[in-house]
């Protein structure tokens, strides 16, 4: 490894070796080998901070009439006013200049004029707005010479000011062109010098150390190109921008995508950041020093961070593709950003963390970066001699492993402690001292610790599923036990979403792991989507786990699950949050009590979804958008989309969880429901509970739409919807009774075909009992 070397390329030397050579050398640069950015200054003559000053209510001045000295900003008023008013610039001189003389208010074309040619006085000058303020006293000789030399002093700022941007823009042009001459050169020289079997020369670090190997040979020990081998192996300066910061520097940006707009390799790359620059030590890594700008296109192997740096920006590594990052032994302020992975390009497929031994304010243990939280400098890290210190998790490893044990003495989980863009993981072992979760978890999280009450507390908040150390996993679904019963804590995991798979896929052919073109990986996804459900797809609950009779749905335990779900008949509660998304056939047992709120809302429920009639109690938003047949009613009631509508109850004065009376209201209305032609004519069918005035508003909400209902009624073929709706008064119109017959035939429902040509018979003879007889009719044989 070259001393003087900001970036090379290796990717067989192990991390820690390459670590541990970058504290040993520290880079060293000079004044011309970066560019030092100059913060902004005002320059003379110029406020950065103009200040206002207090107000003051303006008061016309008497005096200003009599005199040619300029005391008041009168003019900036009639200006306005005047332009408000729609006044010109001569009628408005014309005007002042009878006001001066005290010639009245009226003036002829020819006094404009007298006034527009004659000299005016300084007063009338200002109160036109055209010349400046001078002080009182000045004749207007002076005056106009120091305005003179104003204006060239301001000249000759500008210039000055225009030749450092110009002398700056040279200094960043020679700067790119060096990076591309030095560029050039190691290209051609390694090329020719390589072929040779020398490397003497390039003056941009030792070569032969770094490739590991000879040069100009290949991996299976065959001769390659010149040169080849070389560019695998390469060490040179990018542009580095600092600035000055205390006695110290700041690194603000490192060019690192000059590599790739240079044709250089850019992968599997390790960066140094300089200790040193003209032996002042750098101490700050800006939040933008790795900004997308500069790192686009670039995948870093190892990013090692000097021990002179104390203070590392929040942003400073998000952008950056950077697998390993090494913190220096004295970084002592450093809290990172949430990380996204997929924001880096190319796309961030780990990162993890380093940190020197003998920093003390920072610590990794299980992969997981920490921070000391209020003790004092010089204690023991966590390897140390008081493993029991207060830390912050800071940052745990991406992508995490499928259980994580998080440290003791981690007293509070930071907001950026999970990255973004990867699995989380499946379980966290939490310690006793944890007291706080910052930002949120994802839900589908499993904490375990030993205090259960005090754990669900701190995740409560930020999402997550909690449960003890004695919970056992079986099939993939986590189980705790309570009371001498089994307790359903977490489900099967989710499964990847189609999109998810299809950018995966695309990723993987973007990095060379796949051979599949894009139309295939579309196709392979267009038929994953379309299969139909497998064995695999159908989660039954076991009716006991190790002897323990499996009795409750933990919150939130079923957040996804497969498309059918099958709850055994011992289960008798479910509680708030088991929504079940991705479910399509449910099946409920008898002998289910509770259903919490916000239960079976995957609004994709294939229906009527029987709810047995042991069940009392149902929270709010549940079977969201969903149709169910509440068995206690013998009712099929449509669900709406509406949380904030639910009609479900939870304590019920009768024991049927649902409030009859609010629904009929929704069906007038319509909104948000799966089918509201079909709610109606369910509701006719099974009228539980329904006044009679409201069944005569649902059966004219039907006439409006008869040609839909009877199409409805003919496709389900229900011959108590028939009977219910013949009893209501529906068919009552002769015409849409024929209709009705005709489109029953159609659907060969030949026994409500049946029904109704009976139900018609039946009325006429009603009808004709009704008609009194006549006195021959009654003693006709």
């Amino acid at each position: 490894m070259n001393a003087g070397t900001l970036v090379f390329r290796d990717e067989v030397t192990p991390i820690r070796d390459l670590v541990a050579q970058a504290q040993e050398n520290p880079l060293r640069l000079s004044l011309d080998e970066v560019t030092v950015e100059e913060p902004g200054h005002p320059i003379e003559g110029e406020n950065w901070r103009p200040q206002l000053a207090p107000y003051k209510p303006w008061v016309h001045d008497a005096a200003l009439d009599e005199t040619d000295e300029l005391e008041g900003t009168d003019g900036d008023l009639l200006i306005v006013g005047a332009l408000g008013m729609g006044i010109t610039d001569e009628e408005r001189m014309a005007l002042i200049g009878d006001a001066v003389h005290g010639e009245g208010a009226a003036g002829t074309e020819e006094d404009a004029a007298d006034v527009s040619a004659r000299a005016l006085t300084p007063h009338e000058l200002w109160t036109l707005g055209q010349t400046p303020r001078w002080n009182p006293g000045q004749s207007q000789d002076e005056a106009s010479s120091i305005t003179d030399s104003a204006a060239l002093c301001e000249t000759l700022e500008c210039r000055e000011t225009s030749n450092t941007i110009r002398s700056q823009t040279n200094r960043y042009r020679e700067t790119s062109e060096s990076f591309c001459e030095t560029t050039e050169e190691l290209s051609a020289s390694l090329a020719g010098e390589l072929a040779g079997g020398s490397t003497g020369g390039l003056g941009h670090g030792d070569v032969d150390g770094l490739r590991g190997g000879a040069a100009g040979e290949s991996e299976d020990g065959q001769a390659g190109e010149p040169g080849e081998d070389a560019l695998r192996h390469f060490a040179l300066n990018v542009p580095l921008t600092v600035r000055r910061d205390g006695e110290g520097f700041a690194v603000s940006a490192v060019h690192l995508a000059a590599l790739a707009e240079n044709g250089l390799p850019a992968d599997n790359l390790i960066v140094v950041v300089p200790s040193y620059i003209d032996d002042a030590p750098v101490k700050r890594i800006a939040s933008e020093a790795f900004a997308r700008r500069y790192t686009s296109g670039v995948q870093v192997r190892l990013l090692v961070v000097p021990d002179t740096v104390e203070v590392v920006g929040a942003q400073a590594f998000g952008s950056v593709c950077a697998e390993t990052i090494s913190l220096g032994a004295r970084v002592r302020t450093y809290d990172p950003a949430p990380l996204d992975m997929a924001l880096p390009n190319p796309r961030l497929e780990r990162r993890r963390y380093l940190v020197s031994a003998a920093n003390e304010r920072l610590a990794v243990r299980g992969g997981c970066l920490l921070e000391r939280l209020g003790e004092a400098a010089g204690a023991a890290g966590p390897s140390g001699k008081n493993p029991q210190g207060s830390w912050r998790l800071l940052f745990a490893e991406a992508p995490a492993p499928e259980r994580l044990a998080i440290s003791q003495g981690v007293r509070v989980v930071g907001s950026a402690a999970f990255a973004k863009g990867c699995p989380p993981p499946r379980v966290l072992d939490t310690p006793g001292t944890l007291e706080r979760v910052d930002g949120t978890v994802h839900p589908e999280t499993i904490w375990r610790g030993a205090d259960l009450a005090a754990l669900a507390r701190i995740v409560q908040r930020c999402g997550g599923r909690v449960t003890d150390f004695d919970a056992v996993e079986q099939d993939g679904c986590w189980y705790d036990f309570a009371d001498g019963a089994a307790r359903l804590v977490a489900g099967p995991p989710a499964p990847d979403s189609v999109s998810r798979q299809f950018s995966s896929a695309a990723h993987a052919r973007v990095r060379g792991g796949a051979a599949l073109s894009p139309r295939e990986i579309a196709a392979e996804a267009a038929v994953t989507m379309a299969a139909p459900a497998s064995a695999a797809d159908r989660l039954a609950l076991p009716r006991a786990v190790e002897g323990a009779p499996l009795t409750v749905i933990a919150e939130r335990a079923l957040i996804t699950a497969p498309a059918t779900l099958v709850l055994p008949d011992t289960v008798r509660t479910v509680r708030d949050g088991n929504a079940c998304k991705g479910t399509r056939k449910l099946m409920l047992p008898e002998g289910l009590r509770t259903i919490g709120a916000h239960c079976f809302c995957s609004r994709t429920l294939v229906g009527p979804v029987l709810i047995p009639a042991s069940v009392t109690s149902i929270g709010e938003g549940s079977f969201e958008y969903a149709v169910v047949r509440l068995a206690a009613a013998d009712a099929v009631v449509h669900i709406t989309s509406d949380q904030l509508m639910s009609c479900f109850l939870e304590a019920p004065d009768d024991g049927i969880p649902f409030d009859f009376t609010r629904y009929d209201d929704q069906l007038l209305v319509g909104r948000g429901l799966p089918d509201h032609l079909g709610a109606l004519l369910h509701r006719v069918a099974a009228p539980f509970r329904l006044a009679p005035a409201m069944r005569d508003r649902i059966v004219e909400a039907l006439r409006e739409r008869a040609a839909d209902a009877v199409a409805a009624v003919a496709r389900e073929g229900d011959i108590t919807c028939v009977r219910a709706l013949a009893e209501a008064g529906f068919l009552d119109d002769g015409e849409l009774f024929d209709r009705q017959i005709e489109r029953l035939r159609a659907s060969n429902r030949t026994d409500c075909v049946l029904f109704l040509m009976n139900w018609q018979h039946d009325r006429a003879e009603a009808s004709r009992a009704t008609i009194p007889k006549r006195a021959r009719d009654r003693f006709a044989l």
